[in-house]
Formats: structure tokens, C-alpha cells, sequence
């Protein structure tokens, strides 16, 4: 079945093909550093079963990364290996449908823990997602943005809302951070490289040290 981008207001597109093999070439000629190369697995392994189960963990792709290039499935993939299960992926997602699962989820237990991890211009759907939570008084325990770009007019046009623990902006050294998320912390991946944030060890290593915080 043919995949299509959700047509609600995150407004974007798939690039056309030529630039699709432009990314490829750009990742492959910057490289890729190893998922999980450099994290601290000892404070992984070391919390309780029943700590990790309560976290849910939503990795969000980005709707342009069609070629999956940015590798965050294989994040996903790599927590879920270190205990925690409740890591799932979303190759394409919505506000409505990411405000529904944190729903779903703070039904089946009001004490979960719920982070959603955003890779570049998905974003602009946890956004849209945090905006209807806010409207019947809900929260998420966490947010990260992996060097979104889109977010910045967004937040800058409309604010960000605030129903939410905690957030961290993690990006590249040469790309200023969105600027107006409250409750945010910054965190810098030492490349210049964007296709290659989302997998890279530094950044890895910070979800790992926020998913032990939020499972603590």
C-alpha cells in the first residue's frame, strides 16, 4: 500500500526525487556514526524491569525523510533492546493520532511515563499534538526535537504550548536551536552533518541519560 503524507496542518511534502538522492549522497559522503556507540548502557541495565516498562517512548520520523536515512527506527530498535520495550517507531504520524495514543496510553495507566521524540520536521506534529492535549488539561512527561528546523516558525508565529514536563532541543553545531520552547534544555551533537543528528552518538547518549531520568 502506497504511503501518503497526512494532509492536517503540519503542511508538508515530500521533496521530488532529485533531491531525495541528494540526501543520500550528502549521508553517505558525511557517514554515520554507530546507533548506541558511546551511551552509558550501565545506568540502562542497571534500572529495575518494572522502571523501564512504565516508559513509553514515541519516536516520531520525519515526513521527509521518506528513505529513512536519519535511521531513528534503528534508535527505536536499540532502547527496546536495552529494556525499553514500550519504544515504538512511527514512520508517519499526526497530531490528532499522537494526542490519541498519549490518550490511550494515560488510560491504560495514569502513572505512565510518555516521551515523544521528534526528528526534524515531525515536529511540527507534536506540536499540533501538544496543542489539543493542552486544550483538556493533558501532558506528555517529555519532548525532544532532533534538529528541527520547521519547528522554529512555527514557535516563533504561534508560541509553543507548555503541558509538558520537560523538552530537549538537541542539534547540530552549526544550526542555532528554536528558540520560545518552554521548559527546554539544549544539547549539541558535534556534526554539521543534519541526516546524520538523529542516529549519532551524542545524541543517543542524551536520550539515554533523559529515558533513565524520566524511568527513575
Amino acid at each position: 500500500m502506497k504511503k501518503t503524507i497526512p494532509s492536517e496542518s503540519n503542511r508538508l511534502a515530500y521533496p521530488p526525487i532529485p533531491v531525495l538522492f541528494l540526501l543520500v549522497l550528502l549521508t553517505v559522503a558525511a557517514g554515520c556514526a554507530t546507533v548506541g556507540g558511546s551511551t552509558p548502557d550501565s545506568d540502562i541495565e542497571t534500572l529495575p524491569v518494572e522502571s523501564k516498562d512504565r516508559v513509553h517512548v514515541i519516536f516520531i520520523n520525519s515526513p521527509l525523510d521518506v528513505l529513512q536515512i536519519g535511521r531513528l527506527a534503528g534508535v527505536a530498535s536499540y532502547f527496546r533492546s536495552k529494556g525499553f520495550q514500550n519504544s515504538s517507531f512511527h514512520y508517519l504520524s499526526s497530531g490528532p493520532k499522537l494526542a490519541g495514543e498519549v490518550r490511550d496510553l494515560r488510560r491504560e495507566d495514569d502513572g505512565t511515563r510518555i516521551a515523544l521524540v521528534a526528528w526534524s520536521g515531525a515536529s511540527l506534529w507534536v506540536w499540533d499534538a501538544l496543542k489539543e492535549l493542552d486544550e483538556t488539561g493533558e501532558r506528555v512527561d517529555l519532548i525532544v526535537y532532533l534538529d528541527s528546523n520547521w519547528i522554529k516558525k512555527r514557535v516563533a508565529d504561534e508560541g509553543h504550548p507548555d503541558n509538558f514536563d520537560r523538552a530537549v532541543l538537541i542539534y547540530r553545531s552549526d544550526n542555532p536551536p528554536v528558540e520560545g520552547v518552554p521548559n527546554s534544555v539544549i544539547r549539541r551533537v558535534e556534526t554539521t552533518n543534519h541526516l546524520a543528528v538523529a542516529a549519532y552518538p551524542d545524541t543517543v547518549q542524551t536520550l539515554s541519560e533523559e529515558l533513565v531520568r524520566l524511568a527513575e
